[in-house]
């Protein structure tokens, strides 16, 4: 299916971001004295810039699509990656006020940063896996090849429009400043 080829670039770009974010979480739940809130923040432009106003809104796409084919909004596979999508959201809101709180002297919010930081990683691993394994095989088996084009006019539309906002490949150096600041933490 053309659609899967198209979210792959996204997918993988997501995913190098969790197992960054991952492996800082982890430091961070070592209590490792090295790790900076700084690098949470900074973690959470790229979840709202990239994983929120780009990923989320690419499988919207296909959320739509779904439903538009009869399956319930509120329920079933739809109705999962509505609620991850919700509960990734919720969790990288509290992930920047804590991170936030850390880096303004709030010792305590080192805390609410590492559950906020592991709550979103999971989720958002799961989504993904749903994602894989449900909604993409869904949406082969229930639209026709007019849909499927509307899709991807769709995410050749939101892939545009942020190919003119991505300066200069923004995201893949968000990607390599959270990467190098990790690698100092050693």
């Amino acid at each position: 299916m053309r659609i899967a080829k198209k979210l792959k670039q996204d997918q993988e770009i997501v995913l190098r971001f969790l197992d960054v974010f991952g492996r800082g979480s982890a430091e961070l739940g070592s209590s490792n004295k090295h790790v900076q809130p700084g690098f949470f923040v900074f973690g959470s432009t790229f979840i709202h810039d990239y994983v929120e106003a780009v990923f989320f809104r690419k499988e919207g796409l296909l959320i739509t699509a779904l439903e538009d084919s009869g399956f319930p909004s509120n329920m079933g596979a739809v109705g999962g990656m509505k609620s991850e999508q919700t509960k990734c959201r919720e969790a990288a809101d509290l992930l920047f006020k804590a991170a936030k709180a850390w880096q303004g002297g709030d010792s305590s919010a080192r805390t609410e940063v590492s559950w906020a930081a592991s709550e979103f990683n999971s989720t958002l691993r799961q989504h993904l896996d749903r994602l894989k394994n449900l909604i993409l095989p869904l949406l082969e088996q229930n639209i026709s090849p007019e849909d499927e084009h509307k899709i991807l006019e769709g995410l050749n539309n939101i892939t545009f429009e942020n190919d003119m906002q991505d300066e200069e490949g923004k995201y893949i150096k968000i990607l390599e400043n959270l990467e190098e600041e990790l690698s100092d933490w050693k």
